[in-house]
């Protein structure tokens, strides 16, 4: 028996993207007191967590090509009975398949194909939009006053330290904006090019939801999403046993060797070397820890040592944006554990 809960939805303005004007002065908020913002925003926007009744989502998807003209359309669904308890169908001329996931773990279509990484992060967008929440309390949370058009928002960014750089270029590492004074979540960056923008808000069981979603990628549009239906529903352990057309996969990032992972890069924006290092005759290696998607984007950066903190943020700036052929392990496009190293040498651009 299907039970439905009406979405209510209100329109808090849409945001176009633009160039972000020059940044106010930080406020002075101690880092407490932000990382507890933050976890508080994470739990108003998700609909996921505890307290939540089962539900079926459906929203249809629009992909853009690289140059940000219309692809393809198609329509991702998805039900939830729990933490543990999800099923998730992805329906596009490209790619359909399932991804399941039970207290016996997770499965997906059998030698299917996988979904580009940015459906992966539409539909966190309305399901769990903020992912890196585990960082909240340990990097060290900026503020600032950003306008994004007429659009006036308090963004978060978490900082990761830096030796002698106060302030990192804005948005190079996780940033989330909100509306002023609020926990309402309306962008989210939270690593490489793409943005997100959420342009349309409702509420469900008591918790906000993004109904309309743009992704934007270096200024051109990757991604758009509008939720079509939001409901409550009962749900069974029946409802998520897996069928014949489903395998088991690994959940965990497969870790593998930096030259292994070096070999299989495809696209590879140069860092830029920082001028004033260049004039300093510094060099050496910028080392970080990375997590590459199962489309071979990087999904997560931390930086592990550098030789020169202006190193640091040209090597993290570029290499966010790298992309790699997808590693497959036993068949299966995996997620990749590894370091990536970047060498400033003299006599480089």
């Amino acid at each position: 028996m299907w039970r439905q809960v009406r979405l209510t939805s209100r329109v808090i303005g849409s945001i176009f993207f633009c160039s972000l004007l020059a940044p106010a002065a930080a406020n002075a908020q101690d880092a407490a007191a932000l990382a507890a913002r933050l976890h508080a925003t994470a739990e108003a926007n998700a609909i996921d967590g505890a307290g939540m009744l089962p539900w079926h989502l459906k929203m249809d998807a629009q992909l853009f090509d690289e140059k940000g003209k219309a692809k393809e359309q198609g329509t991702i669904e998805e039900w939830w009975g729990g933490p543990e308890m999800y099923r998730v169908v992805f329906t596009f001329p490209s790619y359909t398949g399932t991804q399941l996931h039970n207290k016996d773990g997770a499965f997906e279509t059998k030698g299917g194909t996988f979904e580009p990484g940015v459906l992966d992060d539409l539909l966190d967008q309305v399901v769990h939009p903020m992912r890196h929440e585990e960082e909240f309390d340990l990097g060290t949370p900026l503020l600032r006053n950003q306008k994004f058009g007429p659009v006036a928002l308090e963004c978060i960014m978490l900082n990761q330290a830096i030796k002698k750089i106060a302030f990192p270029p804005w948005g190079l590492f996780p940033t989330y904006c909100l509306d002023p004074g609020k926990n309402d979540l309306r962008i989210t960056n939270e690593l490489g090019s793409l943005t997100l923008f959420r342009n349309r808000i409702g509420t469900f069981q008591g918790r906000l939801v993004a109904v309309d979603i743009s992704g934007r990628s270096d200024e051109l549009m990757a991604v758009t999403g509008h939720v079509t239906a939001l409901t409550a529903v009962q749900l069974t352990d029946a409802d998520f046993v897996p069928g014949d057309d489903l395998v088991s996969v690994v959940e965990s990032a497969a870790k593998v060797g930096a030259a292994t992972v070096a070999g299989r890069l495809l696209t590879r924006p140069d860092p830029v070397y920082p001028l004033e290092a260049k004039q300093n005759r510094i060099w050496g290696a910028v080392i970080m820890h990375a997590i590459i998607g199962r489309d071979g984007h990087i999904r997560s950066l931390r930086l592990i040592s550098a030789a020169d903190p202006s190193l640091a943020v040209s090597a993290i700036a570029a290499v966010r944006r790298w992309t790699y052929q997808p590693y497959v392990l036993n068949g299966t496009p995996t997620e990749v554990d590894t370091t990536i190293t970047v060498n400033f040498t003299f006599g480089a651009p």
